[in-house]
């Protein structure tokens, strides 16, 4: 296998067939990992994904989504190690990996009063909500998709991915499901999502796998 990256922070990044990359440490907490198939063909692609010594995870990366798969999970501050073990050698995988705490991310200050905060691709944002309940708006004013994962409150996968501009509406309230990993699409432009998390750390991430603009949070209180 071939490394392009042995010190990967989790910014996004393509790999070909047989490439691979290392992320040193990993935080000790949840993180979203997001992949997509780049395959022109109708090419179904495979990643293996090891950590601290365990077996590897194979994942199925199906060909012609419309959005990147998400997977959740803690690995515990261990190493994370990705390969692109595709059967067809024109199979490229867009991945990425985000979560509070990851070694070589820098999130931006995100408040509690209302004003928004501006997320380019692969951009996050990050801070403390009030003890009572709070909305995260997330907005995305140009007609593009827009991917935002959201990590706070208790639990093992205490993740929520989002997309906006989305194809169709699915989570809570509509009666349909959402892909698995995602919380909730919607094809409008914006989302507001409702929490009681305490005085804890929220963060917020932009995971677009193109780039996107006029994509924002804002963090009030309700």
């Amino acid at each position: 296998m071939n490394s392009v990256d042995n010190n990967w922070n989790g910014s996004p990044v393509i790999l070909d067939v047989n490439q691979a990359v290392s992320m040193p440490q990993t935080s000790n907490g949840t993180m979203v990992f997001g992949y997509f198939n780049q395959a022109t063909q109708n090419n179904s692609g495979n990643l293996a994904v090891t950590s601290g010594g365990g077996a590897p995870t194979t994942l199925v990366v199906p060909a012609n989504t419309l959005q990147p798969s998400i997977w959740m999970n803690n690995w515990q501050a261990n190493n994370l190690n990705v390969t692109n073990i595709s059967p067809n050698s024109n199979t490229p995988i867009w991945i990425a990996a985000f979560g509070p705490g990851v070694p070589g991310q820098y999130p931006l200050s995100l408040s509690a009063n209302g004003k928004p905060v501006a997320l380019i691709s692969a951009q996050s944002a990050q801070g403390n909500a009030l003890p009572q309940y709070m909305q995260l708006v997330m907005t995305c004013n140009a007609a593009t998709l827009a991917i935002f994962a959201i990590i706070g409150g208790s639990g093992d996968n205490n993740g929520y991915v989002i997309s906006v501009n989305a194809a169709y509406n699915s989570g809570p309230g509509t009666g349909v499901s959402p892909p698995a990993g995602y919380y909730a699409t919607t094809t409008g432009n914006s989302y507001a999502f409702s929490f009681n998390w305490g005085s804890s750390l929220v963060y917020v991430v932009n995971m677009s796998p193109g780039t996107t603009s006029g994509a924002n949070v804002l963090m009030r209180s309700l």
